[in-house]
């Protein structure tokens, strides 16, 4: 789980699990995604965001690149109120962008919230009937061609 500590305050999603790399690894801090090789790379991100009271917010998730924000890569996500005390408002965010990079650089995926009862929700793998777990944030790191643009 991520959550916020304070309203309209950008914070790196930091990630603990690696499933396929290809040489692609999670930095130090853990929100830095590297890239190995130079080249043209689609990152693509889905966030499960959860409202956890009775107000409507938004939150916005975003690319970072070496520490600037990438122009144009925002997203906003509306949520609604809780459905009730102990079942939260839930949707997935999703994000797809192409980024250019020189081998080493780093990507962060950032967000902030206009309310601190956002999470971003981890479920753990359930029973009757089994199914998996439900990842935070999950990111896919494609490498699409060697020619940076």
């Amino acid at each position: 789980d991520q959550t916020p500590a304070v309203i309209n305050t950008a914070y790196a999603l930091t990630f603990d699990t690696t499933d396929i790399s290809n040489g692609v690894s999670i930095g130090t801090p853990t929100s830095r995604i590297i890239v190995p090789q130079s080249g043209l790379y689609n990152f693509n991100a889905t966030v499960q965001l959860i409202s956890g009271n009775t107000s409507a917010k938004n939150v916005w998730v975003w690319f970072r690149k070496n520490g600037t924000d990438i122009a144009d890569s925002n997203s906003r996500f509306g949520l609604a109120a809780r459905k009730s005390v102990g079942d939260p408002f839930h949707i997935v965010g999703a994000l797809n962008f192409f980024v250019s990079v020189t081998g080493n650089d780093y990507i962060q995926l950032m967000w902030r919230t206009s309310n601190t009862n956002v999470q971003i929700e981890y479920y753990a793998a359930g029973t009757s009937p089994t199914r998996p777990a439900i990842p935070s944030v999950i990111l896919t790191a494609t490498f699409v061609s060697s020619v940076i643009t």
